[in-house]
């Protein structure tokens, strides 16, 4: 009988320590890393990416310009940071029961990773606190401004291939560049994949990630006049 009661014992510490286990553990929906769409009710997915620099809408081409270019004596061409516009959709876990949740998308970087041995690295935009990005089930939100890179990197690109660059802005704003040293012995184009991840939280506190998506770029020197 004392055996008996010490088997049940046994497995009921058994049973108990593999739920503590269970629930302790990060590879749950909801914890980093995974979509958590199971914790929201809601899952999030990416219906368009398009791309925008100070020139214009590019659609999904992704051609990044790293020098500003002076179109004619007296204007230059457009030149700045560029953008992501993503649209989203949430697909609702039970269709059969409306939802009232919302995703709030909070923090994304934006990593690059060249396609060729030699090119020099970009460093990784990483943003958080951010707000006015939300999806919602059933619906489309969006267009949303990613910033995907900023003149800093492309200024770092500059000096890394071998051009020392300055802006004057007399009589207008423009970028003047030397060639000559450089630490990566490089030219255009340079081509990266570049990979957006993004993740928040929804109306309880529930993480979720979208993502990631990717895309290459193509980093030259585009005339955009």
């Amino acid at each position: 009988m004392k055996k008996g009661f010490g088997v049940i014992l046994l497995v009921l510490f058994c049973v108990m320590c593999g739920v503590f286990f269970w629930s302790c553990g990060g590879t749950n929906p909801g914890s980093p890393g995974s979509g958590g769409s199971s914790d929201t009710g809601i899952e999030a997915t990416v219906t368009a990416v398009t791309h925008s620099q100070p020139s214009g809408d590019q659609g999904d081409i992704w051609e990044v310009d790293l020098f500003m270019d002076q179109c004619d004596a007296t204007t230059v061409e457009k030149w700045g940071n560029d953008y992501a516009h993503v649209t989203f959709h949430g697909n609702s876990l039970n269709p059969n029961v409306t939802s009232t949740n919302e995703l709030f998308v909070t923090n994304y970087t934006v990593t690059f990773i060249p396609t060729q041995p030699g090119l020099p690295p970009i460093e990784q935009l990483s943003y958080s606190n951010q707000t006015g990005i939300y999806i919602q089930a059933e619906q489309d939100t969006g267009p949303f401004n990613f910033l995907i890179m900023d003149t800093g990197r492309k200024i770092q690109l500059q000096n890394d291939i071998g051009f020392s660059c300055s802006f004057v802005t007399t009589p207008s704003f423009l970028q003047t560049c030397t060639q000559g040293g450089g630490a990566y012995k490089v030219s255009t184009p340079l081509l990266y994949n570049m990979i957006l991840q993004m993740w928040g939280q929804d109306n309880y506190g529930n993480n979720f990630t979208v993502g990631p998506i990717e895309r290459v770029i193509d980093i030259s020197d585009w005339n955009n006049c």
